[in-house]
């Protein structure tokens, strides 16, 4: 017992310490992923692993490996437009798996360089404008600082070896007073030059402004961003964009001179061809089709002006075993894997169907390997550009804006927590406390936290809207401020108003002329002239309006004879009003004439050119996931049944949606109303019939419509379906109760129970005022309610649709 407890008590001999080689050596055979885990293990580890030294050999490691099989990235767009997913695959994963979302990103209108820059890779989202530069490997990513905005505008990444330093070389045309009008700037990943884009130090010569005109409008319609190659950019040169036919066929950007050159064209008109970069040097690939079917790699075999170009690889795409990429989609090369001296690379192939393909050039043979996912594109064709990558294991930084570093900070954290636990109108007021709060509070990743926070429980929240102070305008309160007192009579309306129901944290007030955009939350409102101008229409209906006239609605919900929608854009990211207004209509002979604008909020210039395939009745729209929705009026036009007219908000499409079988069929002797509405995210119709007083709400799920609801509303005062139209506006989800509005009244109803509970009289007669007294209209109610959500959604802001939008 003795000699085991001195045997445990003896000190152990320390493990033999490895030779730093040795254990930089393992080290440098580990992928990525170990690496970074292991950064975590000491202060000497993570310093020695994040050295300059360490990065450049494990990329030299790397590249020196001849990879099994290749892998690669691609982007997709999230289901909310509102953000873009970089995804990782290969073909020995059968799933793609997501690396790191972008925000604020659309990724239907985001580029993507095909290739990255010794790890790095560059993303153009044409939408907000900006450019954000990542690390696949090691999942960090970059928001460039603001720069000039133009709308003809292409930028590439590249390494300066001289200074090891990465830059974004930005080629546009500057504003139209400017001397010069074709610009390059360049912006270095934590360069000397500073956090902010500079000149190029050559600047761009006068004798290659039209190249470099023809190379941004080349780019721009073709899709096509800059290679990097042998440390040069280079842009394509379409002869379409030129008056002569040039000699040159390539623009060329030296990252480490910052000066411009340009190369002879290869042996061959340049059509249907593109750039592409395989074993750091630069190719053209020409495209044979339709004519042929052939896919020509041609190299450059010394890098001069003089353009020495010799055929290195004829690929045959009818050696494809699916024998279908002949037909006129976009097939892009992307780069190449392997290496020569071993024989065993293959080229790397991607089309605008989605589908990455290798191409042998021992055997010649062509295999789909991956066909990547896409689901949430409504905006590509089969001519949109591959937007696939080649995903290299590099530790390369990405190195931090200061502006990043500011918003990352501990400060900046704690600040960020406590803005987002207060009221909307004390937050705008924050924004004059420093620089750093204004950028806080008005970046997007705020906003949207701000807002998911906020709305988390998904309930309705409901405001009274009033006169505003002197007169102009409206004034916003909360309901649970109404229900203690009785407000004073100068905040009670004196005209018409209807409100719509909040879309992505703004609100439309709308009145007889006017519309007001409103965030009901911070306060803030923007007034737009809503009236129709009788000297914009055509003589023949103007002389139609005089004889016929219109027989206007006398509803809540309806304002004379037109009614307004309030949609958001996904596109473009802002919001439009969609106003319908009939000049005429006449319901013994069918025939009407109407007219549906649209208005950007950004813009405010209406478009006119809108032609619904149906009638519209009197009832406001329903927005829905960037589509506008509204029932048919059987009474005028051809078709006598019931039917829902979409409006595709992005694409300016119109769309038919059928009605359930039981609501579409229509007679002029049926006194039943129905109209669209939108309730728990989900398209719902509403049938009102008078004489049963009952509300059927069916719903559109998966294509189909059920039948969900039943509202009894016989026996309740105010709420009778023969003297009002009654709206379900929302279901309260906590204990499924209709929050209903007539217009003159707002309750919950209890299916269950089938009562409803009055929240608040909105007539003037509760107020002990009779309407003689107040000398108001019968129809109009003093109050009237809005719902809500908390929102710091503002206008007017930076205008977006022109850059997508010819």
């Amino acid at each position: 017992m003795a000699s085991n407890k001195r045997r445990r008590s003896e000190p152990s001999a320390p493990a033999p310490a490895l030779p730093d080689e040795i254990v930089t050596e393992v080290l440098l055979r580990l992928p990525v992923k170990s690496i970074l885990r292991f950064r975590a293990v000491c202060r000497s580890w993570a310093a020695a692993l994040s050295s300059e030294e360490f990065c450049s050999l494990h990329t030299a490691k790397v590249e020196a490996a001849e990879p099994a099989s290749p892998r690669l990235i691609f982007i997709s767009p999230a289901p909310g437009f509102d953000s873009t997913g970089v995804f990782s695959c290969s073909p020995s994963r059968d799933d793609d798996g997501l690396l790191f979302t972008l925000d604020d990103v659309r990724g239907d209108f985001a580029d993507m360089t095909p290739a990255p820059c010794r790890g790095l890779t560059l993303v153009y989202d044409a939408v907000a404008p900006a450019y954000y530069v990542f690390n696949a490997a090691t999942r960090a990513v970059t928001r460039l600082p603001r720069y000039q905005d133009s709308v003809r505008a292409t930028a590439g990444l590249g390494f300066d070896a001289r200074t090891k330093e990465y830059k974004v070389v930005r080629l546009f045309q500057g504003e139209y007073y400017e001397n010069q009008k074709i610009k390059c700037e360049v912006y270095t990943l934590g360069g000397e030059h500073g956090d902010r884009w500079r000149p190029a130090a050559g600047g761009v010569p006068f004798r290659f402004c039209k190249f470099a005109n023809a190379a941004i409008s080349t780019a721009r319609s073709s899709k096509l961003q800059p290679v990097f190659a042998d440390g040069f950019l280079h842009w394509l040169i379409d002869p379409v964009h030129l008056v002569k036919v040039p000699r040159a066929a390539i623009l060329s950007f030296s990252v480490a001179d910052e000066t411009f050159r340009w190369v002879r064209s290869p042996p061959f008109h340049l059509s249907g061809v593109h750039l592409a970069e395989i074993d750091d040097r630069l190719c053209i690939v020409r495209d044979l089709r339709p004519s042929g079917s052939m896919l020509e790699i041609w190299r450059m075999r010394e890098y001069s002006s003089t353009g020495d170009w010799s055929l290195e690889h004829s690929i045959d795409l009818l050696q494809h075993v699916e024998r279908g990429l002949i037909e006129p989609h976009v097939i892009r090369v992307v780069g190449s894997v392997g290496s020569c001296r071993s024989r065993k690379k293959v080229i790397i192939l991607a089309t605008s169907q989605r589908k990455v393909i290798i191409h042998d050039p021992v055997s010649g043979t062509l295999e789909t390997i991956i066909a990547t996912r896409e689901i949430n594109s409504f905006y590509e064709t089969e001519h949109s550009a591959p937007r696939v990558s080649l995903f290299k294991e590099s530790l390369a930084p990405v190195r931090k804006t200061n502006e990043e570093i500011a918003l990352s900070s501990p400060m900046a954290k704690a600040s960020k927590e406590i803005l987002l636990r207060l009221p909307g109108d004390y937050v705008v007021q924050c924004k004059l406390v420093s620089k750093q709060w204004l950028r806080l509070i008005e970046s997007q990743s705020f906003m949207r936290s701000y807002y998911v926070l906020k709305n988390m429980d998904r309930r309705p929240k409901i405001m009274l809207v009033g006169k505003g102070a002197g007169g102009l305008g409206f004034s916003f309160a909360p309901l649970k401020k109404f229900l203690g007192h009785a407000p004073s009579q100068g905040a009670w309306l004196d005209a018409k108003v209807v409100c719509s129901k909040p879309c992505h944290g703004m609100n439309l007030v709308s009145t007889e002329f006017e519309e007001y955009l409103c965030n009901p939350f911070t306060g803030y409102r923007h007034v737009h002239n809503g009236r129709m101008r009788t000297f914009d229409l055509p003589v023949h209906v103007l002389s139609l309006m005089g004889s016929n006239g219109c027989t206007q609605e006398g509803h809540a919900f309806a304002i004379g004879n037109r009614n307004v929608g309030l949609g958001f854009d996904l596109l473009t990211q802002e919001h439009v009003i969609l106003q319908h207004f009939y000049h005429w209509k006449d319901f013994k002979t069918r025939q009407y004439s109407s007219t549906l604008s649209l208005v950007s909020c950004n813009i405010g210039s209406p478009e006119h050119d809108l032609m619904p395939p149906l009638p519209l009745n009197s009832m406001p729209p329903t927005y829905l996931a960037g589509v506008m929705y509204w029932m048919s009026e059987p009474r005028l036009g051809q078709s006598y049944e019931r039917a829902i007219v979409s409006f595709d908000i992005s694409t300016r499409m119109f769309g038919v949606v059928p009605c359930p079988p039981c609501i579409s069929k229509w007679n002029n002797t049926s006194p039943s109303q129905t109209f669209v509405v939108e309730i728990e995210g989900v398209l719902c119709v509403v049938l009102a019939d008078p004489l049963a007083e009952e509300l059927d709400i069916w719903k559109l799920e998966s294509g189909r419509w059920d039948r969900s609801y039943k509202l009894h509303l016989k026996g309740w005062s105010g709420y009778s379906l023969r003297e009002n139209v009654v709206v379900p506006l929302a279901v309260d989800p906590k204990d499924g109760r209709f929050l209903l509005n007539t217009g003159r009244k707002l309750g919950l109803y209890d299916l269950s129970k089938r009562s409803i509970e009055n929240l608040y009289p909105l007539d003037e007669e509760k107020h002990g005022c009779s309407s003689g007294v107040n000398q108001l209209d019968s129809k109009i109610s003093p109050f009237v309610p809005i719902l809500y959500e908390e929102s710091l959604a503002s206008y007017p802001r930076a205008s977006k649709a022109r850059r997508l939008r010819g």
